[in-house]
């Protein structure tokens, strides 16, 4: 079994809501470690190369995803799934420090958390790195 942290980039089977069957995808850990450590479940934000608009709420565009270990430009969604460990096939990399802000700030949108609002929400959606 593979260990993530906090951050970690990993391709990981999600299963399918309401069928049968699963789909690889990257994903982001964003469990913390305690978390990580005491079960056999992560805490998982899912990662799209799709970066074009329209964008959600709680959509961050990373900045440095050819560091995270991602092929293309991508986006964490505001979509958040839990995992077994055991369905992690690898780890890809971790966020930069500035990436994970940011996708803390799009967790908080999403979540409502008080002192978040539409004015960060759109500060999120800046034009992507190409690098």
């Amino acid at each position: 079994m593979i260990s993530s942290t906090r951050g970690d980039v990993i391709l990981v089977d999600i299963a399918f809501s309401g069928t049968i069957g699963y789909k690889r995808r990257p994903a982001v850990v964003i469990s913390g470690d305690a978390f990580n450590r005491a079960g056999i479940k992560l805490v998982v934000a899912a990662i799209t190369s799709n970066t074009l608009p329209p964008y959600r709420p709680g959509d961050t565009l990373l900045t440095d995803w050819s560091a995270a270990g991602l092929v293309q430009s991508s986006a964490v969604r505001g979509v958040l799934a839990t995992v077994d460990k055991a369905d992690v096939v690898r780890s890809l990399g971790s966020l930069s420090a500035r990436d994970m802000t940011q996708v803390d700030r799009g967790i908080a949108i999403l979540l409502g958390w008080p002192g978040w609002g539409n004015k960060d929400a759109e500060s999120l959606q800046a034009s992507p790195s190409r690098s």
